[in-house]
């Protein structure tokens, strides 16, 4: 599990990088997820059964069945800033990736082909904290969307969009 809290960190720490240059939008944040639902991915067929739902507006709860042996062989993912596209990423052989693979290892027990067993996943990831030491505690403020899609030859594997907003650590709103 903690391989996926990297992946996300990783994410988070892109986008601070392509926008660090903003420092008035910068600095100690709180963060909340205000939107965490499932989407359809671009196949007909679904491999998996999805369900996810906020914990306590710093956590979401990832439930996931896998109906049949799968490889997710595509990624997709885009990040909007306050309503504005800020990185596209799209990979082929995600297990080929530095940070994917180690993630589909350790927190779907996928096999060294990359293979995720048929079977039932539970995942929780307070992002919060996971933000929070990734970045010293340090990020952009404001609005930020999340749609990741991972999907392989045959049927979609996971599609889910995340929307959260990060505000001043000190601020009472």
């Amino acid at each position: 599990m903690y391989s996926y809290k990297k992946f996300i960190a990783f994410m988070l720490l892109c986008i601070l990088h392509i926008l660090a240059s903003n420092i008035n939008n910068y600095g100690p944040f709180k963060l909340n997820v205000t939107s965490l639902v499932t989407c359809k991915g671009p196949k007909r067929k679904d491999c998996t059964e999805v369900t996810t739902w906020i914990l306590d507006g710093t956590s979401i709860f990832y439930d996931l069945i896998a109906k049949e042996d799968v490889m997710p062989t595509k990624v997709k993912m885009v990040v909007i800033s306050n309503g504005k596209p800020l990185v596209r990423l799209q990979m082929k052989k995600p297990c080929d990736h530095l940070f994917l693979k180690p993630l589909f290892v350790s927190l779907l027990n996928a096999t060294k082909d990359c293979v995720i067993l048929k079977g039932h996943y539970k995942i929780n990831l307070d992002i919060q904290n996971t933000a929070q030491k990734y970045y010293g505690g340090m990020f952009l403020y404001g609005n930020l969307t999340f749609k990741a899609i991972f999907y392989s030859d045959n049927c979609n594997f996971s599609c889910v969009l995340m929307s959260t907003t990060l505000t001043p650590r000190n601020s009472t709103s």
